[in-house]
Protein backbone atom coordinates (compact mmCIF):
# COMPACT_ATOMS: atom_id res chain seq x y z
CA UNK A 1 0.00 0.00 0.00
CA UNK A 2 1.72 3.26 -1.26
CA UNK A 3 0.47 5.31 1.60
CA UNK A 4 1.75 3.07 4.27
CA UNK A 5 4.95 3.40 2.71
CA UNK A 6 5.37 7.00 2.67
CA UNK A 7 3.42 7.15 5.79
CA UNK A 8 6.58 4.87 7.03
CA UNK A 9 9.02 7.23 5.43
CA UNK A 10 7.76 10.10 6.85
CA UNK A 11 8.03 8.73 10.02
CA UNK A 12 11.76 7.70 9.58
CA UNK A 13 12.53 11.60 8.46
CA UNK A 14 10.35 13.44 11.17
CA UNK A 15 12.20 16.58 10.34
CA UNK A 16 11.41 17.13 6.71
CA UNK A 17 8.04 17.40 5.18
CA UNK A 18 7.32 14.70 2.47
CA UNK A 19 4.80 15.43 -0.14
CA UNK A 20 2.78 13.50 -2.92
CA UNK A 21 3.06 14.06 -6.38
CA UNK A 22 -0.82 14.43 -6.01
CA UNK A 23 -0.09 18.05 -4.13
CA UNK A 24 -0.76 21.28 -5.18
CA UNK A 25 3.32 21.70 -4.52
CA UNK A 26 4.01 19.37 -7.35
CA UNK A 27 2.75 21.25 -10.07
CA UNK A 28 5.75 23.50 -10.02
CA UNK A 29 7.90 21.31 -10.75
CA UNK A 30 6.57 18.74 -13.30
CA UNK A 31 3.45 16.50 -14.24
CA UNK A 32 2.61 13.14 -13.80
CA UNK A 33 0.67 10.92 -16.06
CA UNK A 34 -1.38 8.20 -15.83
CA UNK A 35 -2.50 7.21 -19.73
CA UNK A 36 0.49 5.40 -20.39
CA UNK A 37 0.59 1.08 -19.56
CA UNK A 38 4.45 0.69 -19.16
CA UNK A 39 4.23 -3.02 -18.84
CA UNK A 40 6.34 -4.13 -21.49
CA UNK A 41 8.91 -1.50 -20.29
CA UNK A 42 8.35 -3.37 -16.65
CA UNK A 43 9.43 -6.47 -18.40
CA UNK A 44 12.41 -5.05 -19.91
CA UNK A 45 13.98 -3.32 -16.76
CA UNK A 46 13.15 -6.34 -15.03
CA UNK A 47 15.48 -8.49 -17.32
CA UNK A 48 17.83 -6.34 -18.50
CA UNK A 49 18.93 -3.54 -15.49
CA UNK A 50 19.71 -5.02 -12.23
CA UNK A 51 20.23 -2.77 -9.48
CA UNK A 52 24.12 -2.56 -8.86
CA UNK A 53 25.25 -3.50 -5.21
CA UNK A 54 25.64 -0.74 -2.63
CA UNK A 55 29.12 -0.97 -3.08
CA UNK A 56 29.42 -0.53 -6.94
CA UNK A 57 29.13 2.55 -8.85
CA UNK A 58 25.30 3.79 -9.89
CA UNK A 59 24.42 2.49 -13.51
CA UNK A 60 23.17 5.38 -15.75
CA UNK A 61 22.96 4.73 -19.74
CA UNK A 62 21.58 8.14 -21.49
CA UNK A 63 20.91 5.85 -24.86
CA UNK A 64 19.80 2.69 -24.79
CA UNK A 65 18.51 1.80 -28.13
CA UNK A 66 16.69 -1.40 -27.10
CA UNK A 67 14.33 0.56 -24.76
CA UNK A 68 14.14 3.37 -26.87
CA UNK A 69 12.55 0.73 -29.32
CA UNK A 70 9.81 -0.02 -27.17
CA UNK A 71 6.56 1.46 -28.48
CA UNK A 72 5.50 2.80 -24.99
CA UNK A 73 8.86 4.60 -24.79
CA UNK A 74 8.27 6.12 -28.53
CA UNK A 75 4.49 7.06 -27.43
CA UNK A 76 5.85 9.42 -24.28
CA UNK A 77 8.43 10.51 -26.51
CA UNK A 78 5.87 11.81 -29.24
CA UNK A 79 3.50 13.25 -26.76
CA UNK A 80 6.20 14.72 -24.16
CA UNK A 81 9.02 16.57 -26.49
CA UNK A 82 6.62 17.39 -29.43
CA UNK A 83 8.52 15.72 -32.45
CA UNK A 84 12.22 16.31 -31.57
CA UNK A 85 14.50 13.77 -31.43
CA UNK A 86 14.53 11.46 -27.42
CA UNK A 87 17.01 9.38 -26.02
CA UNK A 88 15.92 6.89 -23.52
CA UNK A 89 18.22 5.03 -20.88
CA UNK A 90 18.41 3.21 -17.66
CA UNK A 91 19.71 3.85 -14.36
CA UNK A 92 20.39 2.02 -11.06
CA UNK A 93 21.47 1.91 -8.06
CA UNK A 94 21.66 3.59 -4.49
CA UNK A 95 21.69 7.17 -3.04
CA UNK A 96 20.62 8.39 0.26
CA UNK A 97 21.13 12.44 0.36
CA UNK A 98 20.88 15.37 -2.71
CA UNK A 99 24.39 15.26 -3.46
CA UNK A 100 24.57 17.64 -6.37
CA UNK A 101 21.81 19.44 -8.59
CA UNK A 102 21.17 19.86 -12.49
CA UNK A 103 19.21 20.52 -14.97
CA UNK A 104 18.72 20.63 -18.60
CA UNK A 105 17.02 22.91 -21.42
CA UNK A 106 14.00 20.71 -22.06
CA UNK A 107 12.07 18.26 -19.96
CA UNK A 108 13.15 14.87 -18.25
CA UNK A 109 11.16 12.31 -18.39
CA UNK A 110 11.50 9.16 -16.17
CA UNK A 111 9.50 6.39 -15.07
CA UNK A 112 9.89 4.64 -11.70
CA UNK A 113 10.41 1.02 -10.85
CA UNK A 114 11.12 1.34 -7.66
CA UNK A 115 9.45 3.95 -4.99
CA UNK A 116 11.69 6.89 -4.42
CA UNK A 117 11.96 10.43 -2.76
CA UNK A 118 12.77 12.75 -5.39
CA UNK A 119 14.31 15.79 -3.86
CA UNK A 120 14.27 18.14 -6.08
CA UNK A 121 14.14 22.60 -6.56
CA UNK A 122 14.13 25.20 -8.75
CA UNK A 123 16.22 27.11 -11.43
CA UNK A 124 14.93 30.11 -10.08
CA UNK A 125 16.25 29.14 -6.71
CA UNK A 126 19.46 29.17 -7.42
CA UNK A 127 21.55 32.54 -7.27
CA UNK A 128 24.93 33.14 -8.68
CA UNK A 129 25.02 29.40 -9.29
CA UNK A 130 24.39 28.26 -5.80
CA UNK A 131 21.25 26.69 -4.65
CA UNK A 132 20.62 26.34 -0.98
CA UNK A 133 19.49 22.85 -0.80
CA UNK A 134 18.50 22.80 2.98
CA UNK A 135 16.39 25.77 2.82
CA UNK A 136 14.76 25.54 -0.72
CA UNK A 137 14.52 21.81 -1.77
CA UNK A 138 11.23 20.17 -1.52
CA UNK A 139 11.00 16.21 -1.29
CA UNK A 140 8.23 14.13 -2.85
CA UNK A 141 7.25 10.12 -2.59
CA UNK A 142 7.61 8.30 -5.66
CA UNK A 143 6.03 5.60 -5.96
CA UNK A 144 6.79 2.51 -8.33
CA UNK A 145 5.09 2.74 -11.64
CA UNK A 146 4.60 6.70 -11.82
CA UNK A 147 5.86 8.13 -15.03
CA UNK A 148 6.75 11.91 -14.53
CA UNK A 149 7.74 14.89 -16.70
CA UNK A 150 10.17 17.63 -14.73
CA UNK A 151 10.32 20.80 -16.21
CA UNK A 152 13.21 22.05 -17.82
CA UNK A 153 13.65 24.52 -15.14
CA UNK A 154 13.47 21.91 -12.21
CA UNK A 155 16.77 21.09 -9.97
CA UNK A 156 17.18 17.44 -9.67
CA UNK A 157 19.97 14.54 -9.41
CA UNK A 158 19.88 10.80 -8.43
CA UNK A 159 16.45 10.26 -6.33
CA UNK A 160 17.09 8.83 -3.07
CA UNK A 161 15.86 5.24 -2.20
CA UNK A 162 12.49 4.72 0.11
CA UNK A 163 14.29 1.02 0.10
CA UNK A 164 17.32 -0.31 0.80
CA UNK A 165 17.20 -2.12 -1.76
CA UNK A 166 17.98 1.11 -3.68
CA UNK A 167 16.41 2.55 -7.30
CA UNK A 168 15.48 1.66 -10.66
CA UNK A 169 13.99 3.97 -13.50
CA UNK A 170 14.18 5.09 -16.94
CA UNK A 171 15.35 8.54 -17.89
CA UNK A 172 13.98 10.53 -21.13
CA UNK A 173 15.53 13.54 -22.60
CA UNK A 174 16.14 15.68 -26.19
CA UNK A 175 18.85 13.38 -27.90
CA UNK A 176 22.22 13.98 -27.26
CA UNK A 177 21.63 15.26 -23.52
CA UNK A 178 24.24 13.52 -20.60
CA UNK A 179 26.66 12.76 -23.18
CA UNK A 180 30.34 14.21 -23.20
CA UNK A 181 30.67 17.46 -24.98
CA UNK A 182 32.48 17.72 -28.55
CA UNK A 183 36.41 17.77 -28.75
CA UNK A 184 37.48 20.80 -28.55
CA UNK A 185 34.06 22.43 -27.35
CA UNK A 186 35.01 25.88 -24.98
CA UNK A 187 32.39 27.52 -22.83
CA UNK A 188 32.36 30.33 -20.33
CA UNK A 189 29.39 28.39 -18.54
CA UNK A 190 31.03 26.83 -15.75
CA UNK A 191 27.57 24.94 -15.01
CA UNK A 192 28.25 22.97 -18.22
CA UNK A 193 29.61 19.41 -17.54
CA UNK A 194 28.11 17.48 -20.25
CA UNK A 195 26.13 18.09 -23.34
CA UNK A 196 22.48 19.65 -22.42
CA UNK A 197 24.25 19.46 -18.44
CA UNK A 198 24.17 22.14 -16.60
CA UNK A 199 25.21 20.84 -12.54
CA UNK A 200 26.75 22.01 -9.52
CA UNK A 201 27.60 19.90 -6.66
CA UNK A 202 27.72 19.80 -2.63
CA UNK A 203 30.63 20.27 -0.75
CA UNK A 204 31.07 16.72 0.52
CA UNK A 205 31.59 15.26 -3.34
CA UNK A 206 34.98 15.25 -3.60
CA UNK A 207 35.32 13.29 -6.62
CA UNK A 208 33.00 15.47 -8.88
CA UNK A 209 34.79 18.95 -7.66
CA UNK A 210 37.95 16.99 -8.71
CA UNK A 211 36.94 16.61 -11.89
CA UNK A 212 36.47 20.43 -12.24
CA UNK A 213 32.98 20.45 -11.25
CA UNK A 214 31.95 23.73 -9.16
CA UNK A 215 30.17 23.13 -5.57
CA UNK A 216 26.92 24.98 -5.78
CA UNK A 217 24.75 22.82 -3.41
CA UNK A 218 24.68 24.59 -0.15
CA UNK A 219 23.63 24.30 3.28
CA UNK A 220 23.50 20.91 5.52
CA UNK A 221 23.31 18.00 3.10
CA UNK A 222 20.13 16.78 2.38
CA UNK A 223 19.54 13.23 3.00
CA UNK A 224 16.25 10.68 3.46
CA UNK A 225 16.33 7.64 6.14
CA UNK A 226 15.02 4.98 3.79
CA UNK A 227 13.16 1.72 5.23
CA UNK A 228 15.02 -1.71 5.05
Amino acid sequence: NQMSTLEKIQALNPDKTIYQLTDSAFSDYGVTYTQYDVSELQQFMDQQVPIPAPTAANRYIPSNPAMEKLPVVQQIGRDVFAGLPIEAGECAGHAEALTAVEFHQGSEVNVFFTDVVMVIGKRGQMHDGQFNAEKDAKLFFVPAGTVVEFFSDTLHYSPCEAHASGFKFIVMLIRGSNQPLPVGYHTDNPLIVKQNKFQVVHASRTDKINQGIKVGVTGKLVTVNHLD
